[in-house]
């Protein structure tokens, strides 16, 4: 009996298109094969150069305060560390160029080089350690780049921080009908913005800081000749802000986004000698949406449903220990299943009610949390510890 009911919960997980990463991998292991439609990834597992063939075409580490480093990444692995001297503006970035680009020194890491990307998606993850104080201005920017010559640019998508700890959206043009009006690399004395927006999600708080959050953002370039330009950002799966129905290029189509950048530039200068961290990016021509976070912060979050089945699962703190929190649950059966396919907690939920697992002795890794909540209808949750 319970095999059978294990046998179909994985056809239906199976279904589902849940991706599971074999043992031992990092999300950016052939992801050429995997993900077709991304342009770059990186999750820093690499420990080869940064700036090299497929990868970023400058990097600047800040005389040491901008570098990967092991065990600071996304559940326990290698990612960016970015550290801020008290006062301190720059500290730091890293700069990519794909598709066509007329820049021979940003086109040299030869990513998909003949191709024009009118619209992308990408994805970073981001922590601030724990007593973050402070809105650091630039994050990223999306942008076209136009000459063979100079950094001139044709439009910016910038995701920078308001002064309220919030991420906030800030597209500009600077194209007049179909001719490119900057003559150097941020002209701000031709740049025409279109206007900002603010996330909801106040991600520079002190109380925010101590947690990975994954920021995907989406620029679209206008039609030529019509107002459909879309920027928007999502925190968590969660929008947190969009602008749409504006000219970002005007008639131009001589190049599309050909450049993401990813900067740690506060202008005021940080108040305190802090650190935040990178890790997990992807750009792509299609949305890409988050890796689980279990076991990182106590929310709620619906997992998916099957059925309409009304029982939720959410990761959770408690006494300091990582655990599974089960609400609306009717007596049914459960499973916790390792990336390798290997049963590593079951168990029987005897009555209706709330029920709280303790996860803590559990191995780091990914895992699949499904239960049979009933009549047919299963709930699963995938979460990493």
């Amino acid at each position: 009996m319970k095999r059978n009911l294990r046998l179909s919960w994985l056809v239906t997980i199976a279904a589902m298109s849940i991706f599971f990463p074999a043992s031992g991998q990092s999300e950016c292991d052939n992801w050429q094969t995997d993900h077709t439609d991304w342009i770059f990834c990186d999750d820093f597992e690499d420990t080869g150069a940064l700036v090299k063939q497929g990868r970023y075409f400058e990097y600047d580490d800040n005389a040491g305060d901008f570098v990967p480093k092991a065990g600071i990444g996304f559940s326990g692995s290698r990612g960016m560390q970015v550290r801020w001297q008290a006062g301190e503006v720059g500290a730091g970035s890293i700069k990519l160029s794909f598709g066509r680009n007329p820049n021979a020194y940003m086109n040299k890491q030869n990513i998909r080089p003949g191709q024009d990307f009118r619209e992308i998606y990408y994805r970073m993850y981001l922590k601030m350690q724990t007593g973050w104080q402070g809105s650091p201005a630039k994050l990223s920017r999306a942008t076209i780049f136009t000459s063979a010559n100079d950094w001139r640019q044709a439009m910016i998508a910038h995701l920078w921080s308001d002064d309220s700890a919030h991420l906030l959206i800030d597209p500009a043009s600077c194209v007049d009908g179909g001719v490119v009006q900057c003559t150097t690399y941020n002209d701000f004395n031709h740049l025409k913005w279109l206007g900002n927006k603010s996330g909801v999600t106040p991600l520079f708080a002190t109380d925010h800081s101590g947690t990975w959050y994954c920021i995907e953002a989406h620029v679209k370039l206008n039609d030529p000749g019509q107002s459909n330009g879309v920027q928007e950002f999502w925190i968590d799966g969660r929008l947190e802000a969009r602008r749409e129905g504006f000219n970002f290029v005007g008639t131009f189509a001589d190049y599309g986004i050909n450049a993401v950048f990813f900067e740690n530039y506060w202008n005021a200068g940080s108040p305190v000698l802090q650190e935040r961290y990178f890790d997990n990016i992807v750009v792509s021509t299609k949305p890409i949406g988050c890796l689980q976070t279990g076991g990182v912060r106590p929310e709620k979050d619906q997992g998916t449903k099957i059925n309409n089945a009304t029982t939720t699962i959410a990761v959770c703190r408690r006494n300091g220990n990582d655990c599974i929190m089960i609400e609306n649950a009717r007596p049914g059966m459960y499973t916790i299943i390792s990336a390798t396919g290997r049963d590593v907690m079951s168990g029987e939920i005897p009555v209706a009610g709330t029920r709280m697992l303790d996860i803590s002795y559990m191995p780091r890794g990914v895992f699949l949390f499904v239960m049979n909540n009933g009549h047919g209808s299963i709930v699963s949750r995938r979460f990493v510890r």
